[in-house]
Formats: structure tokens, C-alpha cells, sequence
């Protein structure tokens, strides 16, 4: 089992500036991750949006 994300940084619409609260200039993060057993894909969430100034993200990869 394995987790997959790609995560963008953008400016947000007007629609999620009102929904999260956030000032004019304070950018979004957005999440695709992608859930996988072996190569097969069994979840995929798209376009979580945050707050780009309240969020930390923590990785962790084995190599």
C-alpha cells in the first residue's frame, strides 16, 4: 500500500477565499493524493484545498 500526492500552489478563486477566510494575496496549496495497493489505484481525492500561510507539510520517504 502506498500514498502518492502532487501539491500546487496557486492563488485562490473567489469562491474559496470566501469558503476558507483568507485575505486577497494569500495563496492556496491543492493536494491531489492518490491512494495504491501495488499499482492499482483504489482512492483518489482531488483539489484539496489550504490555506498556503496555515499549513506545515511533513514528509517522510524511505529510499
Amino acid at each position: 500500500m502506498r500514498v502518492e500526492e502532487s501539491v500546487q500552489a496557486r492563488m485562490p478563486t473567489p469562491e474559496e477565499a470566501e469558503t476558507l477566510h483568507i485575505t486577497a494575496g494569500v495563496p492556496v496549496l491543492t493536494i491531489t493524493r492518490r491512494m495504491l495497493s501495488g499499482d492499482r489505484p483504489y482512492e483518489v481525492c482531488r483539489d484539496i484545498v489550504i490555506p498556503a500561510d496555515r499549513i506545515t507539510l511533513d514528509y517522510s520517504s524511505d529510499l
